[in-house]
């Protein structure tokens, strides 16, 4: 088990294996640990993937394993995408 873990390719996953990407993190970072996720896009972009996705429905996925710690709309990860990415915080249950 690790003690944090970053995660950027949500939007990469198709929405009918969300659930699994939830349940593989929840293995992977210990009790206590810490799970970051980049949100992006918010906004649709065409053919995915990537696939547009929301803080609510990453929240449905992580709230059975994870407990929302904070999350930063004004990030800066992704250059020229302000507006359109979240950075999420999460502490393993």
């Amino acid at each position: 088990m690790l003690p944090a873990c970053f995660c950027r390719l949500f939007s990469a996953i198709h929405p009918s294996q969300r659930q699994l990407w939830a349940e593989t993190y929840a293995r992977l970072v210990m009790p206590q640990g810490t799970l970051i996720v980049l949100l992006y896009p918010l906004i649709g972009r065409g053919q995915p993937p990537p696939y547009r996705v929301t803080m609510a429905e990453c929240e449905l996925y992580l709230k059975r394993y994870f407990v929302l710690v904070r999350v930063d709309p004004n990030c800066r990860c992704i250059e020229g995408q302000e507006g359109n990415e979240l950075l999420s915080v999460w502490k393993r249950l």
